[in-house]
């Protein structure tokens, strides 16, 4: 905390016992120590009172907004939970990128039913054309 070194304490101790006498210091290190940990319980005590008090502001916003929730205000809620509106719009972006790659396994599906319907009907074409004589057309079969 200070970075005294060993010198520097002999030092500090030496002009301490010169200046205050060998005869007062007990009494001065005493009362330097009362004072130290009187300042440390004060400064514990502060602390220790702007938590209560930053717990207690936290607590009344979310019951302020847990109520706001009972009465069907649900964005007071979501402004609680996600001030910064991060979450929502990662779950957006999730789900429109979920949605443009269903629709895209969709139209590959829809387009490979297309193509098979097209070779089918062609192939029956090309079949009537061979047997003119025919006039049942053979049932298209799917294939899968």
């Amino acid at each position: 905390m200070l970075d005294i070194g060993g010198w520097e304490f002999l030092l500090v101790a030496f002009v301490l016992i010169m200046v205050v006498g060998p005869k007062e210091l007990p009494r001065m290190l005493r009362t330097f120590t009362g004072f130290t940990k009187q300042m440390r319980r004060m400064a514990r005590e502060f602390t220790d009172g702007m938590n209560k008090i930053a717990d207690d502001a936290e607590v009344a916003d979310l019951k302020k907004a847990m109520n706001k929730a009972k009465t069907g205000d649900l964005d007071e809620l979501a402004n609680a939970i996600d001030p910064g509106g991060d979450v929502g719009d990662s779950v957006r972006e999730l789900k429109d990128s979920l949605d443009k790659d269903a629709a895209k396994d969709d139209l590959q599906v829809i387009g490979k039913m297309a193509g098979e319907a097209g070779q089918d009907i062609a192939n029956d074409a090309k079949s009537e054309d061979a047997e003119p004589g025919s006039k049942a057309k053979k049932p298209a079969v799917k294939k899968s």
